[in-house]
């Protein structure tokens, strides 16, 4: 925690002490605020938020024990160190009942106070550190707890491992290529990445790859023109453009023939493309998924994978 991150809000009503305690701690950077009332303090509590109150018991308006007492119900975090020039034992055990971090009374030394203060600002940050273990460990648990997610039924450390993933990949513009025998669900998969991604209020395009024949699927994947070939009686948008702003799965991309691959690299790496026919080249913003149940090492080992 920086010392110019540090909110620190004085109480008090004696103005050659508040110049004092501004001296004492404008020196090592921290941010300041004061109150001279009971009713000052309050509103600055409000509107401030301090992370830590210099706190006088004996104001003209209020007694400093009540505004400790609201402090503990309104704001548990902040830290108040409470300041009095009656050294009663009895006082100083009540205000650290009602919950003061420290007691300081007058007079004090510089170094006094600010050996308080960074004590104080110690506990703040140990306390901030336990809310956010306290946070991931919840979310750790509530993880393992998954039964089911986007899809996918199971609970197992495997399963749990895969959600992880996917939550970790989902939000990334990063292609992902899946792999894994028939019905494992690797569609599955691609669609829970896509739902997860803030891609998805947009269109999610599955093609398999494997079940379209060979001199069709490049018309498929970019689209083709009128008259581009024999049949071919109309402009026809291809999955690249159907997915524009969204997620375009390939399913089975190593039965991609070899000619479509060197095509499909270009599209990945500059996300332009040309309809089969066309002239003209067109741009779309789309993320790629990809997924095979072959073995893509040994596929490109082979040469029939790139």
């Amino acid at each position: 925690m920086n010392p110019s991150d540090v909110k620190i809000l004085i109480v008090e009503d004696t103005t050659s002490l508040v110049l004092t305690y501004k001296e004492y701690l404008a020196s090592e950077g921290f941010s300041l605020e004061v109150a001279a009332t009971g009713k000052e303090a309050e509103e600055k509590i409000s509107a401030y938020g301090p992370d830590i109150v210099l706190l006088d018991l004996n104001l003209p308006d209020k007694d400093g024990m009540e505004i400790l007492k609201d402090l503990r119900t309104s704001c548990e975090e902040t830290k108040v160190i409470v300041v009095t020039a009656n050294a009663s034992i009895n006082i100083a055990i009540e205000a650290m009942q009602e919950g003061a971090y420290d007691f300081l009374v007058k007079p004090f030394q510089k170094e006094r106070l600010l050996i308080t203060v960074k004590n104080a600002i110690e506990q703040l940050q140990l306390s901030q550190e336990r809310e956010q273990l306290s946070r991931a460990v919840e979310s750790y648990r509530e993880e393992l707890d998954r039964k089911s997610y986007a899809g996918f039924i199971g609970s197992s450390p495997p399963m749990q491992a895969i959600y992880r993933m996917i939550d970790s990949s989902a939000p990334s513009k990063a292609t992902v290529f899946i792999t894994g025998e028939s019905g494992t669900g690797k569609e599955v998969c691609a669609r829970a990445i896509h739902d997860m991604s803030p891609r998805a209020d947009k269109p999610f395009v599955a093609l398999n790859c494997g079940a379209i024949p060979k001199d069709l699927i490049e018309s498929e994947v970019f689209g083709h023109v009128k008259g581009a070939f024999t049949g071919a009686s109309s402009d026809r948008d291809g999955a690249a453009s159907r997915a524009n702003g969204g997620t375009l799965f390939l399913d089975e991309i190593c039965e991609m023939n070899m000619d479509l691959q060197v095509k499909l690299l270009r599209f990945l790496q500059t996300g332009s493309f040309m309809k089969v026919g066309g002239e003209k080249e067109e741009h779309v913003d789309i993320r790629i998924v990809c997924a095979t149940n072959k073995d893509p090492l040994e596929e490109v080992q082979a040469e029939r994978f790139r």
